[in-house]
């Protein structure tokens, strides 16, 4: 029998290469990524794939191939800066989604996993309204449940929560939370809480999320599969975690808590996390 090709867009990210090697552990599959490096790196490819670069828009032309599977990470991924830049958002994931989306249609692909926001949930249900990412992200929502009624789409829709973990971005404007203040703890800065600061994640060890990712591609149908630790914390709690000095600073500070419902990921998946935050947090202060 020969392998499945198995495309994963956003394959040089940080969930996205987690999700790679994961897929690859089998060596049963052939992997290609289409990654067009706004937040991906070449530092993360895994031994095995494929990687072509360019934006998901051009999709057909960039993968000749018909993929027996679809995994869809390749998208803008911040809140805060998404504000900053709605066209880059728009670009990145209301076109390239679409392209994706009728690659998949035209293609007959077996199935597309998308990996959807959690974002959408926040504030009763009202997220989807508070910034252009999570705008974005639920459109894309709507759009592949309605390919599912109008054209008999195979997919299924997966929700992040807050993945931390090896090749997190520790700098700059996609810089995430873990990442971001594990490098200024070890440099002996004060780490910035945006206010009111009791605002909680499910952060989510990556390693976990993509054994999720897989596990949706591999039994998951429709929408609903929501990846996220048991436990929640807040971000103030978090860098009381890491130690030493903390400021409350102004910024957009997201929802106030998390939501969505894991059941539908464990009892059909048999999925779990199984690294908490604050175990990691001093892993990595011992490590400093």
């Amino acid at each position: 029998m020969s392998a499945r090709t198995i495309l994963v867009t956003g394959g040089a990210g940080h969930v996205g290469s987690h999700l790679i090697e994961e897929l690859l552990a089998t060596g049963e599959e052939r992997v290609i990524s289409l990654d067009n490096y706004s937040n991906g790196s070449p530092e993360n490819h895994i031994a095995g794939a494929e990687y072509r670069a360019g934006h998901t828009k051009d999709i057909d032309e960039l993968i000749p191939e018909t993929p027996d599977l679809v995994y869809h990470l390749g998208e803008y991924a911040r809140i805060a800066p998404s504000f900053e830049e709605p066209d880059r958002v728009y670009d990145y994931n209301i076109v390239g989604t679409f392209r994706v989306v009728e690659f998949c249609r035209r293609r007959a692909v077996g199935k597309l996993v998308y990996a959807a926001s959690s974002t959408k949930f926040a504030i009763e249900g009202d997220g989807r309204h508070q910034n252009p990412y999570s705008f974005s992200k639920s459109v894309n929502v709507d759009l592949l449940n309605d390919y599912g009624r109008w054209y008999d789409l195979s997919y299924a829709i997966c929700y992040f929560y807050n993945a931390f973990g090896p090749r997190e971005v520790a700098d700059g404007p996609y810089a995430t939370l873990i990442a971001k203040f594990a490098a200024m703890y070890r440099r002996g800065e004060p780490l910035p809480v945006v206010a009111p600061g009791t605002q909680r994640r499910a952060f989510t060890y990556v390693k976990d999320l993509a054994k999720g990712i897989k596990l949706v591609g591999e039994r998951g149908h429709g929408d609903g599969y929501a990846l996220r630790a048991d436990q929640s914390h807040s971000v103030l709690e978090i860098a009381q975690a890491f130690g030493g000095t903390f400021e409350i600073v102004d910024g957009y500070p997201g929802r106030e808590d998390v939501a969505a419902d894991p059941r539908r990921a464990h009892d059909e998946l048999g999925w779990r996390a199984t690294v908490d935050v604050l175990d990691y947090i001093e892993d990595c202060k011992a490590a400093s």
